[in-house]
């Protein structure tokens, strides 16, 4: 029993939340996700975002009830957006709940911790308990499946604090069978124990109760019985007192009777000459009524006769007015009508013309993307060549890669080799410029030329040295004395040394990762660029030293993969989470780890994002 708790209590959320999706308009006919829609987008259109938001959810329940989970969520979140909007606070909770129960029902119980947080924040700002308490309940069912087994208990004993408050026996019973469950899970057999005691005892005084209350209620019921029993035996009583006093009625009527025929024998003649008189002066009287009513029948229908003729007189000329007043609005209508005909048959020819001089620029505009186009096409190429060759890269290096993904036809990133192999030396760099697309491209190109121009003409190898004539090349080549150009590029350049066993690393802006001994290290760049402004340069660049007489694996790369929006919440890839998949990755084959992050990095981004900047790692073992 103990081991199905956690699963009953979820089956009875969701048998709960199956019951929300059945509704009705005002007529009887069942809602639609699209007659909701319909109805919410009319309450946006008057203001009344409390009422659009409420048809939202309505939509968003009948996609959950018919286990449409996706456009569930979508509806939500559109909802929450207006409930934001009002400060519905109630509102904001309930859905934070219903995304959280759903993501719980994707298994992506990250995201349902997240909501059910926000839910118990919410409801401890309300300060209602019992709402707090499910949502502390909710919270431990999703970290427990999350083998967070030690934060679930400290949800649960917290509810079971505020229910112990309460004196709400019931909540109290629940929550020590999921901390038996909890602590089962977590391997504390003395807590199991402790708790599934107490929840055995609090079932037992529960179903105690229940047999009391069973009790109670048949007695009450028997009770009642008697008591309408009772009010029958009244009823009956009342009709016998009733059926009593109309006999003694009846007995007085006939008393009566038996008086008034006695007072009517004791008459006299002259009495009854006297009431025939009178019955004979009231017959003529009734005649004299009769033919007066006869003559004032007849006058009032000789009226209503006359008042016939008059109101058929009367309607006949509104009539004839309405006809004539109807048929010169008809008239001026069709003036009018005539007019607007005319004026739209003129407009009707101007949007012809226009559609036809939208068509010829929409045309020029085509041919002119597609010679842009082809000429950006033609950059690639002359781009591409200018890079070095990834064969030629790993001729020298074996273990290493290069994971370039522009996000344009051409790039802002672009990566430098060089080896110099009288000294067996190996100069690598991971190049990220100002802007990204053809603007970037530019920049990339006047870069590499003045890298090759100080490495391969001069000789020069200290990375330090090398940051510090690039700076002042890229000021020069860009005349920044003279113009206002800010334009640089960030970047992480390093010289591995096979004959030292050193690798020797210098960054503007950009780190070194490296991992010996199982632990990653991280190098921060100087905080500044090459180029840029002069306010941003505080001196040379520096230079840092690594020991690669053990093995060493390192990275260096541009901030395109860190920084990309991706993911359920759109949010940055961050660097953090990188640190952590290059860790991941590192004992893994070079080429393998290529591989991962380009899966990574389009699992990431998804079909809802696009890449917002050019990407590029670099990453070798030595």
């Amino acid at each position: 029993m103990m081991q199905k708790f956690l699963f009953l209590f979820l089956f009875y959320i969701l048998l709960v939340f199956s019951t929300k999706a059945q509704f009705v308009t005002n007529d009887g006919q069942k809602l639609t996700v699209e007659m909701c829609l319909e109805k919410s987008e009319e309450r946006k259109n008057q203001g009344d975002y409390r009422g659009a938001s409420d048809f939202l959810n309505k939509a968003a329940l009948i996609h959950w009830d018919k286990k449409e989970l996706r456009p569930a969520i979508t509806y939500f979140q559109k909802s929450l957006i207006f409930n934001q909007k009002v400060d519905n606070q109630s509102g904001m909770y309930g859905i934070y709940s219903n995304l959280a129960t759903i993501y719980a029902d994707l298994e992506k119980f990250d995201s349902s911790l997240v909501f059910f947080q926000k839910t118990l924040e919410g409801r401890k700002k309300q300060g209602v308990k019992e709402p707090i308490i499910s949502a502390q309940i909710n919270t431990a069912v999703v970290l427990n499946n999350l083998k967070r087994h030690d934060e679930a208990a400290q949800q649960l004993l917290d509810g079971l604090s505020i229910a112990k408050e309460s004196l709400d026996l019931e909540q109290m019973r629940s929550i020590y069978g999921m901390l038996a469950e909890t602590y089962e899970k977590a391997g504390n057999s003395e807590k199991t124990k402790e708790y599934f005691d107490l929840y055995r005892n609090f079932h037992e005084m529960s179903q105690q109760r229940k047999m009391a209350v069973v009790s109670a209620e048949a007695d009450k019921a028997r009770l009642q019985a008697a008591l309408a029993e009772t009010e029958k035996q009244r009823a009956e009583l009342e009709i016998a007192l009733k059926n009593t006093k109309l006999k003694e009625q009846e007995k007085h009527i006939e008393s009566k009777n038996e008086e008034l025929n006695k007072l009517e024998s004791n008459f006299t003649k002259q009495e009854l000459a006297y009431k025939v008189l009178q019955q004979e002066t009231d017959l003529q009287e009734a005649k004299f009524a009769q033919e007066q009513a006869e003559n004032e029948q007849k006058i009032a229908k000789q009226r209503l006769y006359i008042g016939a003729i008059a109101g058929v007189l009367l309607l006949s000329f509104i009539g004839i007015f309405f006809i004539y007043r109807s048929q010169q609005q008809k008239k001026r209508a069709n003036l009018i009508l005539q007019d607007k005909n005319e004026e739209i048959s003129f407009q009707q020819a101007q949007i012809l013309e226009q559609n036809h001089e939208l068509e010829i620029a929409v045309n020029e505009i085509e041919d002119k993307n597609k010679e842009i186009t082809s000429s950006i096409t033609y950059a690639k190429r002359i781009q591409e060549a200018i890079l070095p060759n990834i064969i030629n890269i790993q001729k020298v290096l074996p273990e290493s890669f290069v994971y370039f993904r522009p996000r344009d036809i051409v790039s802002g990133d672009f990566y430098f080799f060089h080896e110099i192999k009288e000294e067996q030396k190996i100069i690598l760099a991971a190049v990220d410029c100002t802007g990204h697309g053809v603007p970037g491209a530019f920049m990339s190109m006047v870069g590499n030329e003045i890298l090759s121009r100080i490495v391969a003409e001069n000789n020069i190898t200290s990375p330090a040295e090398i940051l510090n004539r690039l700076n002042k090349g890229i000021t020069t080549a860009l005349h920044k004395d003279e113009t206002d150009i800010h334009d640089g590029m960030d970047l992480a350049l390093v010289c591995i040394d096979k004959k030292a066993k050193t690798l020797t690393f210098a960054g503007a802006k950009n780190p070194l990762f490296y991992i010996q001994n199982n632990n990653l290290e991280v190098i921060k760049g100087d905080k500044m660029p090459i180029g840029g402004s002069d306010r941003e340069h505080k001196g040379d660049f520096t230079e840092h030293v690594i020991d690669t007489s053990i093995p060493t694996t390192f990275y260096i790369f541009s901030d395109g993969f860190q920084d990309q929006f991706g993911g359920e919440q759109g949010r940055k890839f961050m660097v953090k989470n990188f640190r952590n998949l290059l860790f991941e990755i590192h004992k893994k084959d070079t080429a393998e780890q290529k591989q991962i992050l380009y899966q990574t990095f389009k699992d990431w981004i998804g079909n809802e994002h696009k890449p917002i900047d050019d990407v590029l790692v670099i990453g070798g073992r030595v």
